[in-house]
């Protein structure tokens, strides 16, 4: 525990002796003039200035705790100013955060005593000077919006007041103070031996002094130390940034005041400091600034053009890059984008930065939605938390899975809330493989929560730009260091995904938020197109929406890794988006052509469909081109369905059940056994929890016990129209399953639909797979495309992959033939020897109690495939994510086709500009190819563009010349 308690504690716990010098130091920093006096008005959820009641404030006093995690209240702060103390600092001290408004609702400044692992101790010990305090009319009044989140990773603690006071600070023991923290900090991490001694020699003579009483003389002696410089040809371009969370231990609510909090600090310090530059990444947090603070909105974009304020990367919010899809992605830049260029006139040479410094993995095509999006440079952290494998670059180039290439830096410390202080310079440096370039990037400031850095940051990294024993600091724009950077050579290139060796439990956890979104982004493609047929401007209609599942894409949102109360507001707003495109989507399908009153079927995808649906209790046979609607006609009999107490058949599948429920036989119609050791065995495997992220992490080690296997308590089987189905029961204590086996006419799927009632703790419902053709490779559909992994356990880069992330599908195969899992909802897969398993739902308990309890709906399927024949696993994915609709008369011809049917048109809009209409495809198969693509819509002009939608170049839509796994955007302007 001594290990732990230094990271979590730092100096204290570090260096005990120092920092009780360094308390004697801090009690001469601030002496009290007059003692203010406070009262509260208390509420659960936060209550606007102007709608404050002045009235209802009642007397608090210090030490008061006055409220539980999340309670909100606003504090009362008045006084009178002592003559002569106008130069005075207003102290404010609370646990927990809050923001400072004058009697006139003027934004003041920020306070918070957030505490961080590892952070250095404050100058005001719980106190916090209130910035921008008129004192000079002899009286105080100043209002405090104030919360309490909870205690670094726990929803513990209660929020305290601990009081108010005007004190003069003596600049002489406030400047000993840092000086004295900066050089212990040094002698505590230099492993110079003559320098710590040197150092510690200095200390020792500057508390000497302090303690006789000559603060003067004490920084004196420090100075001789503080003024060697650097003799490092290292140099960290340090920027100062605090990462917020969208929403994790706290609700979206709080991240609004968050916000606000963060951006009034980061302005004001701005004033007071020429040299300061701040950086932030997320459009959604400076858009309900815009709504909530303009003044403070309108500050923001005036220090934005001074170049004082660093708005890094075009995303709408940093959001997870394995679960969304690849049109989600596109909208994250598209979005997030217009945004900045719209509100403060950035450029695209100030919009070249991806930031994304705390996802969760990041996927094998992102450096082509990157580049596509006019992002070339990529910024991030997270691979230093790799568990097993330490990834070995910090700068490097990132080639994705077409081609394209990105230039990364990876902050060397791994962490993108640095203190600044010399412990971190002198990690990172080691950290660094590529150190010999002489530059890196320095992140500092408090984060997770907000905050940026305070004026220990500040006092610590002013010290250390030329120190000797450290590298030097300058205060930097990450936009300048990357232009520095890529002028440099950096040697290695990295091909494919960035896995994260660790927290592959967000592919599963929260499966409802995942399954709501699969469903919202397919809703949103359907009514997208819709809006095109009928001629309908879709965008004001839909601008909201997108923005609500965008930030629903949160990297803690969506993987699952937040408290019951985002997940629950998450869900809530999932479902409100779906009515609303399900009533929009009935207002388009009624403005379709017609051709009579008769039940048709309509396909918003780009394949062919051929297949059978059940209207009205009816089966009719539905065939119906790529983004067409055509007319169904009355099934036949089916004399190919069969059953007996054990065996389903098709006449294309036999499978026989063994009586667990497992598919122990899949013949098809050649004789050959596809089955393997077993197909669709439920199991329930121990989950233990994983401290402290127990939602976001699986201990690999789970597959070394026996699953418990679910088995059958109840079983019938029966023809219904085009399917045969056995319905299967297992029912337990903690878990029952209701599942519909199912097999179409005509069909070599074999689907799943299954219904869960699932009470289980710390426990993984997962439905595993052993096929008759496994290889040492297994393809996986990612955005735009698929990327291929081992599935052999040869090294420990291979074993720890144990979990990976797939969307609609994943496929092996051998010599002989393939097999392919695909599913409608669910991410996390296993694949590994001989091993194909489908993680369905998790239990953690670990920031929410009651993830995943309840009641799930979800659909999986397997089918085999003849080898190489990856283009009908593609063609199945889509077809059981995106089933046909059932209309009463719609009928029209394809709008859109192509000629080869590896590449997919996948989204069919309005422009973002103007009146023309965007279709965006892309090579699903990972090979060149030339197409036609054929469109009904009258049209003018036809371009390519970038993802932004700018054309690039004229284009010949007879032939659409594609390199593996391209991504184009087709934009078609309106005929004249």
């Amino acid at each position: 525990m001594a290990g732990f308690a230094s990271w979590l504690f730092g100096l204290p716990a570090q260096q005990p002796a120092e920092y009780r010098k360094l308390t004697r130091i801090r009690e001469r920093v601030y002496t009290t003039v007059a003692e203010l006096t406070a009262e509260i008005v208390r509420s659960p959820e936060p209550i606007p200035f102007a709608e404050l009641d002045r009235s209802a404030f009642r007397p608090l006093k210090p030490g008061t705790h006055w409220g539980k995690v999340f309670d909100c209240a606003w504090l009362r702060i008045t006084g009178e100013v002592p003559s002569g103390a106008e130069n005075a600092v207003l102290l404010l001290g609370i646990r927990g955060e809050g923001l400072v408004h004058s009697a006139e609702g003027e934004l003041l400044d920020s306070v918070s005593t957030v505490f961080q692992q590892g952070d250095l101790p404050q100058s005001g010990g719980q106190y916090r000077p209130v910035r921008n305090v008129d004192l000079s009319t002899g009286d105080v009044e100043i209002y405090a919006d104030v919360t309490y989140n909870g205690w670094i990773l726990y929803e513990v603690g209660r929020a305290v007041y601990h009081g108010a006071r005007l004190a003069t600070r003596d600049d002489e023991a406030y400047a000993l103070y840092y000086d004295y923290l900066t050089l212990v900090v040094l002698a505590g991490a230099t492993d110079d031996a003559t320098l710590e001694k040197e150092v510690r020699r200095a200390l020792a003579a500057a508390y000497a002094r302090f303690d006789a009483g000559d603060v003067a003389g004490a920084r004196a002696v420090l100075a001789d130390q503080l003024a060697r410089p650097s003799t490092s040809d290292f140099v960290y371009s340090a920027v100062g940034h605090g990462h917020l969370d969208m929403a994790w231990l706290w609700p979206l609510r709080e991240t609004r005041r968050k916000s606000a909090r963060t951006y009034v600090r980061a302005l004001n310090t701005i004033d007071q400091r020429d040299d300061y530059i701040y950086g932030t990444s997320q459009p959604q947090q400076m858009a309900w600034t815009k709504e909530r603070h303009p003044a403070l909105f309108e500050r923001m974009g005036q220090a934005v053009a001074s170049g004082r304020l660093e708005l890094q990367g075009s995303f709408w919010v940093e959001p997870d890059t394995n679960l969304p899809s690849g049109e989600s992605l596109v909208r994250q830049a598209t979005v997030g984008r217009r945004f900045l260029q719209d509100e403060f006139g950035l450029t695209d040479e100030q919009l070249r930065l991806c930031w994304l410094p705390d996802t969760f993995g990041y996927n094998g095509n992102l450096p082509q939605i990157l580049r596509g999006a006019g992002m070339d440079w990529f910024q991030t952290i997270k691979l230093a938390w790799n568990k097993v494998n330490d990834f070995p670059h910090r700068t490097f180039h990132w080639q994705g899975i077409d081609g394209s290439s990105v230039l990364v830096h990876m902050p060397p410390e791994g962490d993108y809330n640095s203190r600044g202080a010399a412990d971190n310079l002198l990690t990172g440096l080691a950290k660094y493989p590529e150190r010999a370039l002489n530059t890196a990037l320095l992140v500092y400031g408090s984060g997770d929560g907000g905050g940026g850095p305070n004026e220990i940051h500040h006092e610590v990294t002013r010290r250390e730009q030329s120190l000797r024993g450290l590298p030097k600091v300058e205060y930097s724009s990450a936009g300048d260091f990357f232009r520095a950077l890529e002028k440099r050579d950096v040697a290695h290139t990295h091909v494919g995904e960035l896995y994260l060796e660790t927290h592959q439990g967000t592919y599963t956890t929260q499966a409802q938020i995942k399954r709501h979104n699969r469903l919202v982004e397919r809703k949103l493609h359907e009514v997208e197109a819709l809006a095109v047929l009928v001629g309908d401007d879709s965008r004001p209609v839909l601008e909201e929406h997108w923005r609500e599942v965008l930030l629903n894409q949160f990297h803690d949102i969506i993987p699952g890794s937040s408290i019951a109360r985002v997940n629950r507001e998450a869900i809530a707003t999932y479902e409100r988006i779906e009515r609303e495109l399900d009533a929009y989507a009935d207002v388009l399908v009624a403005q379709l052509p017609r051709r009579d009153d008769e039940a048709t079927a309509l396909n918003l995808t780009s394949l062919p469909r051929d297949e059978h649906v059940k209207v009205d209790g009816s089966w009719h046979r539905a065939v119906v081109p790529p983004y067409a609607a055509a007319a169904l006609t009355p099934a036949g009999d089916f004399f190919e369905l069969a059953f007996t107490a054990d065996t389903l058949s098709n006449g294309i599948l036999t499978l026989r059940f063994d009586d667990t429920g497992t598919i122990v036989s899949c013949l098809d119609a050649t004789g050959s056994e596809h089955a393997g050791d077993g197909l669709n065995r439920l199991v329930v495997h121990k989950d233990p929890y994983v401290w402290p992220f127990n939602a976001w992490d699986i201990n690999p080690d789970y597959v070394k016990r026996a699953p418990r296997v679910l088995k059958v308590t109840r079983v019938e089987s029966f023809v219904d129209g085009a399917t045969v189905v056995r319905r299967q029961l297992y029912r337990g204590r903690t878990v029952t399953v209701e599942q519909r086996v199912v097999l179409e006419v005509g069909s070599d799927v074999v689907r799943f639909e299954t219904i869960v009632e699932w009470q289980e703790r710390h426990r993984m419902l997962r439905a595993e797979f052993r096929p008759a053709h496994f290889g040492d490779s297994v393809k996986c559909e990612i955005q735009f495309g698929h990327i291929e992994r081992v599935t052999t356990e040869r090294d420990s880069v291979e074993a720890a992959q144990f979990e990976v992330c797939a969307h609609k599908w994943i496929a092996t195969e051998d010599a002989s033939g393939g097999f392919a899992l695909l599913n409608d909802s669910k991410y996390g897969h296993r694949a590994k020897n001989g091993l194909l398993s489908l993680n369905l739902l998790r239990a953690p308990t670990y920031p929410d109690k009651t993830a995943d309890r309840g009641r799930h709906r979800f659909t999986y399927a397997f089918c085999p495939f003849e080898k190489d024949d990856i283009e009908k696993v593609v063609r199945e994915g889509y077809r059981l994510n995106n089933p046909l609709r059932i209309t009463d008369g719609a009928a029209f011809d394809s709008l859109a086709t192509v000629t080869d049917a590896a590449v997919i048109v996948e989204t069919v809009k309005r422009a973002e500009q103007g009146d023309g209409v965007v279709l965006r495809l892309y090579e699903s198969l990972g090979r060149a190819t030339t197409t036609q693509l054929r469109v009904s819509l009258p049209h003018g002009a036809a371009h390519e563009t970038d993802l932004l939608e700018r054309p690039t170049a004229d284009t010949d839509l007879a032939r659409l010349e594609f390199r593996p796994f391209e991504i184009k955007t087709i934009l078609l302007e309106p005929a004249p």
